[in-house]
């Protein structure tokens, strides 16, 4: 009988732009990928979202799993921490993995037995090869011998093992089986079902508020041409859109113009959509070829307006940068969602009535309004620990929709109010009105679905809007290791 393990990715309780959309990120299906691999095991993945996972329902279905792998991010890690204790209860051993407990792995070991920071793939076909005879204790002495693990000696001393090298050879990882989340990561937009792919990893750029860098490095790794058409091909209908969700998609553009070359001469049938950084701007060729190759949307980090908030950020780029890289985009006839930030020292209600200008004047199909959160592993975030800025550390909230720390240019209350009141300008129900009268059909329709988040948000978070206003600042806060 085949040993079974389960990953979960569990979800936020709090509203926000991907509420109705399902969009699973991949680490929990390469991993079930190398598991399934093994003689012996057998792995499935739950994704939360459309449902919410019930432990002893699942068990009903599938059996008792003898070993949970949970991955979440900041703002997902305090369901992921329940999810863990129920498992434990049970007596079923914990795995946790992602962003959020790579940077606290001290606070991370209080949920479950074993911690993997950074890339997991690696760490994973270790721990297989010790258990090919069966899961061993988690105070077991061959653990020292994992790469990026973190764990509890016999002593009880946490122990913190060295990193591994990156993954070099990105083609050896399983293609992602979505069908082992029975479900659960079906994403459908529009009648079409929404993919995820991955063809890079890493970034060069060190933004000061991203921990991007921290839990995939600085240096690009890639893809093969190959492997990239052997995957989307099993998605080509003009029922499916593929996301490929790279840091930086024409991050080489010379790699970049092969794939879409190879992707035109496949004649696909799928859109798509991806993220870039401003400097796709300087080669329009680049984006025509795209624009052939069946891009729909480009994702872009435009980040602000304000030339000393890109300064302080050190996003690398200019105004100029982001006008020429709309112009060009725009020209080529793709979509732009264009995500800013409000929060930086530099930022005040100028830079916000600027923002919202400067979205509506460029025709911007979308925006995203997000406000400075100092996620663990970010610069940002060491920073205004230091300065004893951070005003909550319930994570719950660390979702760029709610204001955790002492900003400079705003009270706490202003800039949260900053949000709502640049996403109400931007997605206006008259302006939505406007743009399906002037037939700008994808830009009415996000613009109706926008409004309708922001109106629910704010129906969501009177008392946490309530306590900002009153100076007491959001509750639920919780320690940190």
């Amino acid at each position: 009988m085949k040993r079974l393990m389960l990953f979960i990715e569990p979800t936020s309780a709090q509203v926000n732009v991907f509420t109705q959309f399902t969009l699973p990120r991949l680490g929990s299906f390469i991993l079930a990928g190398l598991v399934n691999r093994r003689p012996g095991w057998g792995a499935r993945v739950f994704i939360e979202g459309h449902q919410r996972f019930h432990l002893r329902v699942w068990i009903e279905k599938y059996g008792l799993p003898d070993v949970v792998g949970i991955s979440t991010i900041t703002s997902t890690v305090k369901r992921g921490y329940a999810l863990a204790d129920e498992c434990r209860a049970l007596g079923i051993p914990v795995i946790l993995g992602g962003p959020h407990v790579t940077f606290v792995p001290e606070e991370a070991l209080g949920h479950g037995e074993l911690v993997v920071r950074g890339e997991g793939e690696g760490a994973m076909n270790v721990l297989l090869d010790l258990w090919k005879d069966g899961y061993l204790e988690a105070t077991h002495a061959h653990y020292a011998g994992v790469p990026n693990l973190s764990w509890k000696d016999a002593s009880g001393c946490i122990r913190h093992n060295a990193m591994g090298p990156w993954i070099t050879d990105l083609d050896a990882l399983p293609v992602p089986d979505f069908t082992l989340a029975d479900g659960t990561a079906d994403c459908v937009i529009g009648r079409r079902r929404t993919v995820m792919v991955q063809t890079s990893r890493g970034c060069p750029f060190d933004c000061s508020f991203c921990s991007v860098t921290g839990m995939f490095g600085k240096k690009f790794r890639y893809r093969s041409v190959k492997s990239i058409l052997e995957e989307i091909r099993r998605y080509n209908r003009p029922d499916h859109f593929v996301f490929f969700c790279d840091d930086n998609f024409t991050a080489n553009p010379r790699r970049a113009r092969e794939l879409l070359e190879a992707m035109i001469a496949e004649r696909l049938q799928f859109q798509w959509s991806t993220q870039v950084r401003t400097d796709v701007g300087r080669d329009p060729e680049l984006v025509s070829l795209m624009k052939r190759a069946g891009c729909h949307t480009v994702f872009v980090g435009f980040e602000s307006v304000n030339p000393k908030s890109l300064t302080e950020m050190k996003k690398n780029q200019s105004l100029t940068d982001i006008r020429k890289a709309i112009g060009v985009v725009q020209q080529a006839g793709i979509h732009i969602h264009g995500m800013f930030v409000f929060g930086f020292d530099e930022d005040n209600w100028e830079t916000v009535e600027a923002t919202v200008r400067f979205a509506r004047e460029q025709k911007l199909t979308s925006v995203q309004l997000l406000l400075l959160t100092p996620l663990p592993g970010s610069e940002l975030y060491q920073r205004l620990l230091a300065e004893k800025r951070i005003t909550s550390f319930d994570w719950e909230l660390y979702d760029t929709h709610h204001v955790v720390y002492r900003p400079v240019g705003f009270t706490p209350y202003e800039l949260q109010r900053a949000q709502i009141y640049g996403h109400t300008r931007f997605y206006a129900l008259l302006e939505s009105f406007r743009k399906l009268v002037r037939g700008r059909w994808v830009a009415a329709g996000l613009s109706f679905y926008a409004w309708k988040i922001n109106r629910d948000w704010q129906k969501g978070n009177q008392d946490y809007l309530r306590a900002l206003a009153t100076g007491s600042g959001p509750s639920g806060a919780v320690s940190v290791c």
